[in-house]
């Protein structure tokens, strides 16, 4: 018996050990078109600390406030962990349930709650993906609306009005600014400091420079090189974020095994279930699901850093 709990130790270990070969895998082919397109210097771009950054950083810099908005739920701060403390409470219960262990349902809580989060932050790349692509079309409609009113304000609302639902909230805030007399700068700062998108900053930046300058040149001819530029970037950020979902989905599965491994043997001989509901028995449990959540966790964090290389240094 105690050879049969050694061996599952050994298989949490092994499990631990594929995760982290997970972390090695080859750069996806479309990473050389973004480097391209960024017109990125191998040694001299750096990245700013919030896209793509584990929770604790974002947690620390902004708040759980910020990575709520980002990745656009309709609830609070208060309200998101008040469902994290559900989700904590009902892994505890179903383990215990299951084991009878207090220690390994204590610990189960607490990764169902880390799981809660990283979802969280998922949610929100995958929500920057959504929204640069709109940028794109946003730099369209600002240019056809300059053509037809004439002004900036004229373009604001035109490109509000049409503006799809992912950024028109942020665009009707806008127009509302700059037709209170705001500056350009001004008018966006917030949505800039909850967005915190690098394509956001050169839309601001240009029509900046186009008004400064009495918008002599057609808007429309300016914005268009930069609409593709938006466009080419979030494609080839949406087809990195495909290449990276078959990674975190084995993540995922291998993340489990642990536990997937020890119900199994717990359920196959009542010998090994009286072993595992013993003070060593979950020390061993607890021991492989500490493994697979830190295969998990260091996962997760490789696979941000590779997020991060579509965005340029902060001003």
């Amino acid at each position: 018996m105690l050879t049969s709990i050694f061996l599952s130790f050994l298989g949490a270990v092994g499990v631990f050990l594929i995760v982290l070969s997970l972390t090695h895998k080859r750069k996806p082919v479309g990473f050389d078109r973004i480097a391209r397109l960024t017109g990125e210097n191998e040694g001299v771009r750096q990245f700013p600390a919030d896209p793509g950054e584990g929770p604790l950083k974002t947690f620390r810099k902004q708040g759980l406030a910020a990575a709520i908005a980002q990745a656009d739920l309709p609830v609070t701060p208060t309200g998101f962990i008040r469902v994290g403390l559900i989700i904590d409470l009902l892994a505890f219960l179903a383990t215990f349930l299951l084991t009878g262990a207090i220690g390994v349902s204590i610990l189960m809580g607490f990764i169902g709650l880390i799981l809660y989060v990283q979802w969280l932050y998922q949610r929100r790349n995958g929500k920057r993906i959504e929204y640069e692509e709109v940028l794109a079309d946003m730099c369209d409609r600002l240019g056809v609306g300059a053509q037809l009113y004439g002004s900036l304000k004229g373009a604001m609302s035109h490109a509000a009005e049409m503006a799809p639902w992912v950024a028109k909230e942020d665009f009707v805030y806008i127009t509302g600014q700059i037709t209170s007399g705001a500056s350009i700068h001004g008018a966006f700062e917030e949505v800039q400091r909850a967005r915190r998108s690098y394509s956001l900053d050169l839309l601001v930046d240009t029509l900046a420079v186009w008004s400064k300058r009495g918008a002599t040149i057609p808007l429309q001819q300016i914005l268009s090189p930069l609409s593709t530029t938006i466009r080419e970037t979030a494609s080839e950020r949406r087809r990195m974020h495909s290449e990276l979902s078959g990674v975190r989905n084995q993540m995922r599965i291998v993340a489990v095994a642990p536990v997937i491994l020890v119900a199994l043997l717990r359920f196959s001989s009542p010998a090994l279930a009286q072993i595992y509901a013993s003070p060593s028995g979950e020390l061993i449990q607890m021991a492989a699901y500490l493994l697979a959540l830190v295969g998990f966790l260091l996962s997760t964090q490789a696979l941000a850093k590779v997020a991060r290389v579509l965005e340029i240094e902060e001003a």
